[in-house]
């Protein structure tokens, strides 16, 4: 029961940074944003990990893992390589090293789930 509990609060904790930190560095990042756009974007990548959770397949729940990861490492890097990481959209090129790890277990889990997490599988 007690490695139940840290496990749902590292998740929770990792999940609460993801969406708020990937979009406070995308709005940090972004001079053409507006000043309610990090809310927005927090609530849509909120609901886009809400939504692979309600899943039962793991493949789901890896990719949902596998995208706060992601986000939690893109919050961390400076500007231009942020901005330089979303100018390939697939996410899925070299991109010098940063968050390559976590990029390659992205590309690997959304590749895994296909169609398994959408709504009309």
């Amino acid at each position: 029961m007690k490695a139940l509990l840290v496990l749902l609060v590292a998740v929770g904790a990792l999940s609460a940074c993801g969406p708020q930190g990937f979009c406070s560095k995308k709005q940090e990042c972004d001079n053409h944003l507006n000043d309610d756009d990090q809310n927005v974007c927090v609530a849509a990548e909120s609901a886009n990990i809400n939504a692979l959770r309600a899943n039962n397949e793991q493949e789901c729940q890896e990719l949902a893992d596998a995208t706060l990861n992601l986000m939690a490492c893109d919050a961390s890097l400076s500007c231009g390589d942020f901005e330089e990481d979303f100018a390939h959209p697939n996410r899925d090129n070299d991109f010098g090293g940063n968050c390559q790890d976590q990029q390659a277990k992205f590309v690997d889990a959304r590749d895994n789930a296909a169609e398994l997490c959408s709504v009309s599988h």
